[in-house]
């Protein structure tokens, strides 16, 4: 499966990790390669350009082209302009848990029809979801998922609650490929959840290694604090890691069993 590029590829890609710098040679730092590709996704083509311009004029495009084009191969042509206003609406809702209901009733469209449209946005890998960690799995497909976009460049920003969502989906498609990676290549039987209880405590994300849960990440933007809901949730699961990502952080720590850790370094770290 081939994925948008990660900090890990960015960090590693020698002369193509030149992206900031331009003419210096040295390749990218973790922190640089991720404030690039919050800025302009992992798709190739946006990601290696140096122009702002020119990668938020192909991002247009490209988003144009799918509904235009690509989305045609699967529904109608008077459909065209709902999947546009979905897509839109969707660009500022990642990182929450799907509600079919909420969006149908903003588009004026019936669920059955939103959950098509979703499937047909799956299927051209626009976006992916990530169901709740749940050893039953057809319990855990009841529950909503989260839904993310595959290109970063896709999630709204411009405010810190949209940057945070941005960085939340970033670390949400590194992640995926991540696990697709040790999938296919090492046949291991990992997975990419989310863990949120019957009280509404969440932590962003699981990673599993068959029945077993064995890291619980939260995502913050600046807080160090430990995200109150790894004390409800930790002790559910003592063998599995807690770790907070912070994407601004000057060192790292822990805290109350929590690893405090610098987002872009971990990142990197990972198996893709």
């Amino acid at each position: 499966r081939l994925h948008p590029l990660s900090v890990k590829e960015l960090c590693d890609a020698g002369p193509i990790g030149t992206i900031k710098a331009g003419r210096n040679k040295a390749a990218l730092t973790p922190d640089a390669a991720l404030a690039h590709l919050l800025k302009h996704g992992g798709f190739p083509e946006p990601c290696l350009l140096l122009d702002d311009v020119q990668a938020g004029r192909w991002r247009d495009q490209y988003a144009n082209g799918l509904v235009r084009e690509d989305v045609l191969e699967f529904s109608r042509l008077q459909e065209v302009g709902a999947m546009r206003l979905l897509l839109e609406l969707l660009r500022s809702r990642v990182g929450s848990p799907l509600s079919l209901a909420s969006i149908a009733r903003d588009l004026g469209l019936s669920q059955p029809t939103v959950k098509r449209y979703i499937d047909i946005l799956q299927a051209l890998y626009i976006v992916f979801t990530v169901q709740p960690w749940n050893k039953n799995i057809a319990r855990s497909l009841l529950q909503a998922p989260k839904l993310y976009f595959f290109d970063i460049g896709m999630v709204a920003g411009g405010t810190p609650e949209a940057d945070g969502a941005r960085f939340e989906n970033a670390v949400a498609s590194m992640l995926l490929k991540h696990v697709h990676f040790l999938q296919d290549s090492a046949a291991k039987p990992v997975d990419l959840h989310y863990v949120r209880t019957k009280e509404g405590a969440e932590i962003d994300f699981a990673l599993s290694n068959g029945k077993a849960l064995t890291h619980l990440i939260e995502c913050k933007w600046a807080d160090n604090t430990p995200h109150a809901a790894f004390n409800r949730i930790s002790p559910m699961w003592p063998k599995a890691k807690a770790i907070q990502l912070v994407r601004h952080l000057r060192n790292d720590e822990e805290r109350n069993g929590v690893r405090i850790a610098q987002a872009a370094p971990w990142l990197a770290e990972l198996a893709a």
